[in-house]
């Protein structure tokens, strides 16, 4: 009988370098569409990101059966990325610097990453772990929220809805001027930055905060007309 010891280099060495291979064709495959998705957003399909990570698509499809399956693996860490953020902002001492630090930062956060900015803004298969994290986080911006207008630096009719569609409002200057001046979305988030402080003798906003379940339908309305390329009516 053949001594166990002896057959393992022959059958076990090759076993390792595959599993080696397959963990590295993974890592490969993440860091490509981590790129891509900066680059084009979610609209990338798994073949272009198996031609960029240089993998044939059976690869791809070995390790991610479904685009939604790579987006949460690709977006899993951002999420608690943008938790540090919050954990930051709300350590200020000063409510108004921890709000502003908060939106600041959210929107540097976003400018870096155009598939990100999907996930954030729209409802799409893939984003669920995202969707999980947005509610932990909404009570804890909303401590935010809170600390600003009790400390008389936020108006009192700001929302947490009102800070969503401020990141929206700043998108759409980004991708306006994206090609001209970059940068020109952080001059205009502080334009928004002083329109949000408390001062004495300010009319109400007009109209009403948008509801949860409003600002849900949107996000599903737009992520389903950029699905398919359709304008709004």
């Amino acid at each position: 009988m053949a001594n166990p010891d002896e057959d393992e280099p022959s059958t076990s060495a090759p076993r390792r370098r595959r599993r080696s291979d397959a963990i590295a064709n993974r890592a490969r495959l993440l860091v490509a569409a981590r790129e891509v998705f900066i680059e084009k957003g979610l609209t990338a399909t798994l073949d272009e990101i198996a031609r960029h990570a240089g993998v044939g698509v059976g690869t791809m499809y070995r390790n991610f059966p479904s685009k939604p399956d790579l987006i949460n693996a690709v977006y899993q860490d951002r999420a608690q990325q943008l938790d540090a953020i919050v954990d930051e902002a709300l350590a200020q001492k000063d409510s108004w610097d921890g709000l502003a630090l908060y939106i600041e930062r959210m929107n540097a956060f976003l400018d870096a990453d155009r598939g990100l900015r999907t996930m954030v803004m729209t409802t799409r298969a893939g984003a669920e772990s995202w969707a999980e994290g947005r509610v932990r986080r909404s009570p804890r911006v909303q401590q935010l929220i809170v600390r600003a207008q009790a400390d008389g630096y936020l108006r009192q009719d700001v929302t947490l809805s009102d800070l969503f569609l401020i990141d929206v409002m700043i998108d759409a200057v980004r991708d306006y001027t994206v090609n001209v001046d970059a940068d020109q979305w952080r001059r205009c988030l502080a334009v928004v930055l002083e329109g949000l402080r408390l001062r004495p003798g300010q009319p109400l906003l007009p109209g009403v905060p948008m509801s949860r379940s409003d600002i849900a339908a949107a996000m599903e309305d737009v992520g389903q007309r950029r699905a398919v390329g359709r304008p709004p009516r």
